[in-house]
């Protein structure tokens, strides 16, 4: 190859070009990983007015002597609305950077990240199985490679070992944090009645109710598995990835919740088919 056909390429702004490029792959990042935030429904108006003010800025900053009061209150204005932003998204930046603290550890000293799903998987199987009997509803959220921190702060600080005896006598009717929903973290109860968010209309057909609801929707942005109690129908179902599972038998929870943690993040798109095709290759 010449030095001629090269000309154009030695041409370029490198410097520039290595900017813009870092500039677009953080904003690209940053919009997708609040776009499947929470707070995703005021991204695009903060988004708006944040752009409307730096135009508006730079068309007054070249008529700065002209226009000086309102440049001054303008750059104020912009300075707020930054301030805003940061404060409505605390949480998921707070997130996000507990993600990387998390993912950082686990490249450094891989078993940081292991749990026992088998015994996790046995005690909330036993104390779902117990709870469905007795037609007493429950939400028993598992946190995964995803940190619930923000939504555990908002319930009552637990921070003890998992049991089924314990998970049942909270959710048992009358006790103070029967309602709303408990957190396992790492093989331990972290909070009780924490509230969970709601997923839009729709996501859960109209015969289930706010349970089913709240089960789904905190598993839209995270990678949560959920296990759901129904207090009409007695019935066990598990919520991964926005999807919910069919009713399961009481006999292969256990089996079918080991199965999804130890999967760690697979799409829950089958879970009853599985559940079949298992109890089938049993018996075969």
């Amino acid at each position: 190859m010449s030095t001629d056909s090269l000309q154009p390429v030695l041409a370029l702004d490198w410097p520039a070009v290595v900017e813009f490029s870092v500039v677009w792959l953080c904003t690209f990042a940053a919009l997708e990983f609040l776009g499947r935030s929470r707070g995703a429904g005021v991204v695009k108006g903060v988004l708006f007015v944040g752009v409307v003010l730096v135009l508006v800025v730079g068309v007054s900053d070249n008529f700065s002597r002209e226009l000086a009061r309102l440049h001054v209150l303008l750059t104020g204005l912009l300075s707020v609305v930054a301030i805003v932003g940061v404060a409505v998204f605390l949480p998921e930046i707070r997130q996000a950077l507990v993600r990387v603290g998390e993912s950082t550890l686990e490249a450094i000293d891989p078993s940081a990240r292991r749990r026992p799903h088998a015994d996790i998987g046995a005690a909330v199987a036993e104390a779902s199985i117990t709870l469905a009997r007795q037609h007493i509803g429950a939400i028993i959220v598992i946190e995964r490679g995803t940190s619930l921190e923000a939504l555990a702060q908002g319930g009552v600080t637990v921070d003890a070992a998992l049991s089924p005896r314990l998970l049942e006598s909270i959710f048992w009717p009358s006790t103070p944090l029967h309602d709303l929903a408990v957190i396992i973290r790492d093989g331990r109860i972290a909070a009780a009645n924490v509230e969970l968010p709601m997923p839009p209309t729709g996501a859960v057909p109209p015969a289930l109710g706010s349970r089913h609801r709240a089960a789904v929707g905190v598993t839209l942005d995270t990678d949560a598995l959920v296990v759901v109690v129904s207090e009409q129908t007695g019935t066990v179902r598990l919520a991964e990835r926005g999807h919910l599972s069919d009713p399961l038998a009481r006999e292969d929870v256990q089996r079918v919740l080991t199965r999804q943690l130890e999967a760690d993040a697979n799409p829950l798109t089958s879970t009853a088919a599985r559940a079949r095709e298992a109890e089938v290759a049993g018996h075969a």
